[in-house]
């Protein structure tokens, strides 16, 4: 409670947030420590929902270009009425997965923020939101929607997109050599049917060349144990950049 509390507070002191809970939408201030002191340009925002994300990106980042991806209609509308009179954030109404086509997703009820395109499993169980629907959404690789030379560095990319963060990670291989920091959500436990767990994102990061730098806002169930927590890495290259300008 006193957690919440703080975080209603931190959002009513700054005139952008207020213009999220205007529109009911609250910034995920719980990325903030993780990604205030980041050098900032790019940001790709995949799973962005309602833009909760891209709010407090917006925040932390001002002179940043967004680029956010969610493909479920309602909240792509919330997300485009948000952020309406921003120049710098712009909306894709896609998913980013392997290959270019259609598919199905799966529709939950608190506020799409669970949909996920994998049937859910300890989901349910875990945090109690539950599928009310279908929704055919349009998908395919970063690169098909986005052109690269619209991304300038330093580039953060986002990824909260409930179990299907390995399929994302390959629809993105065109643009991660032109990341720098990488933050996405990894489980530890199945909450998706078939879904990548932590261990493995972290092999394939490793091998797109990027390493973790922490590990941030843990879930413990009380049954379960570790549930999942966001992982922020950074590209190889990035670090050894940032290395020799510290020597010159």
């Amino acid at each position: 409670m006193l957690k919440k509390m703080g975080k209603l507070l931190e959002a009513l002191s700054s005139p952008s947030y207020r213009s999220g809970l205007r529109h009911g939408i609250a910034p995920t201030i719980e990325h903030k420590l993780a990604l205030q002191r980041l050098n900032v340009r790019t940001v790709l925002d995949i799973g962005a929902n309602r833009g909760q994300f891209s709010l407090l990106a917006r925040c932390l980042y001002p002179a940043a270009t967004i680029y956010a991806f969610e493909p479920l209609q309602r909240p792509a509308e919330q997300f485009r009425a948000l952020f309406a009179n921003n120049a710098n954030v712009h909306l894709f109404q896609v998913g980013i997965d392997e290959a270019l086509g259609d598919t199905k997703m799966f529709v939950a009820n608190d506020h799409h923020a669970s949909s996920s395109i994998l049937k859910a499993h300890k989901q349910s169980q875990i945090f109690g939101s539950r599928e009310t629907g279908e929704e055919t959404v349009h998908v395919g690789r970063l690169s098909d929607f986005l052109p690269l030379d619209s991304i300038r560095p330093p580039c953060l990319l986002k990824i909260d997109v409930q179990g299907y963060e390995l399929q994302v990670i390959n629809g993105c291989r065109e643009v991660l050599p032109l990341v720098d920091y990488l933050y996405v959500e990894c489980c530890y436990v199945e909450l998706y049917a078939r879904q990548a767990l932590a261990h493995e994102i972290l092999r394939r990061l490793g091998e797109f060349g990027f390493a973790l730098r922490g590990t941030f806002n843990q879930y413990c169930d009380p049954e379960e144990g570790p549930v999942l927590a966001d992982f922020l890495f950074q590209s190889l290259k990035s670090m050894a950049a940032v290395r020799a300008a510290q020597l010159k």
